[in-house]
This record gives structure tokens, sequence and C-alpha cells, in this order.
């Protein structure tokens, strides 16, 4: 009750008081609705020569590389509007597979590597999954635990510092 009291008294009277505090906590939640409000996603497909652009509504979720010899495969894992998992993957060549502190790297023995399209963009998908457990049987075991670890995280995390 003294809370009651002490809200009329600094505002003058009980309607005006619960008049601020109404206006506060619809500002809060608008604040939070906007921060939680998913985006629009564009990403590059490619298929056969053409590429094209795919768009939907979603949050970014995780990014992973996985490095594999001459390849760096890129995974960008969004949650889309309707609760799925969209996963574009783009690889590219692993520029860092190329760089050693000397000449004797072993890359350069591999005949990929002396082609003239190697270093060329040569996957841009996007596959979208119903739930993780579709994932699972696709996609590197890492990716899907940091996708299962980003979706049992609050979307904001407000700090208050």
């Amino acid at each position: 009750m003294g809370l009651f009291e002490r809200a009329a008294e600094l505002a003058g009277g009980m309607s005006t008081a619960v008049a601020a505090g109404l206006r506060l906590y619809v500002a809060q939640e608008d604040r939070k609705q906007r921060r939680d409000k998913m985006l629009p996603i564009e990403v590059e497909v490619q298929e056969g020569a053409v590429v094209s652009i795919k768009r939907f509504v979603g949050r970014p979720l995780v990014r992973y590389e996985e490095k594999e010899g001459l390849r760096a495969h890129n995974f960008r894992v969004y949650e889309t509007e309707r609760g799925q998992l969209a996963v574009h993957l783009r690889s590219d060549a692993n520029w860092s597979a190329l760089a050693a502190s000397n000449d004797d790297n072993p890359v350069w023995d591999d005949p990929k590597a002396w082609q003239a399209d190697w270093w060329k963009t040569t996957d841009r998908s996007l596959t979208v999954y119903p739930d993780l457990d579709a994932m699972n049987a696709a996609l590197p075991e890492d990716l899907v635990e940091a996708v299962r670890h980003a979706l049992s995280q609050p979307t904001v995390d407000v700090l208050d510092i």
C-alpha cells in the first residue's frame, strides 16, 4: 500500500500515477518487440551458371567456417519467421592453406592448386530445415551444436551497465 500512496503523492493523484506507469510499461514492451523483430535477409544462391538473390524474413543465429584442404565452407544459419532454420552455404578458396612461412607448403603439390579456377566460389546454396533434428543428419556436428546453443539463448541480452 505504501508504494501506491507514494506514487499518488509524487504524481499528484492515483490516476496520474497509473497512467504514467502504463505509459512506461507500453514503451518498454514496444522497445522489446522492436529488438526481437526479425529482419529481411538476402543471400546469393547459384543454380548452375545463374546467381540469384533469395529473400526471407529471419534473424541471424550462427556463423561457422569449416576448412577442408583448398576449400573454406562458410555457413550462415538463420532462424526464419516461421521457426525453421535456413542455412546459407558459400564455398570459397581457402587462402590460408596457401600461406606458409616458407616455400615448402605441401598444398602447392596438390594439382588442384594449379588449376585456373580453384579460387572461384563453387557453391552458394540455401537449404531450409524444419528443425535441429533434420539439420543433424546433413551438417557438421559442431555447427548443429552451435545452432542449438544459439537457440537456447535470449534473443537480446539486456545489460544493466
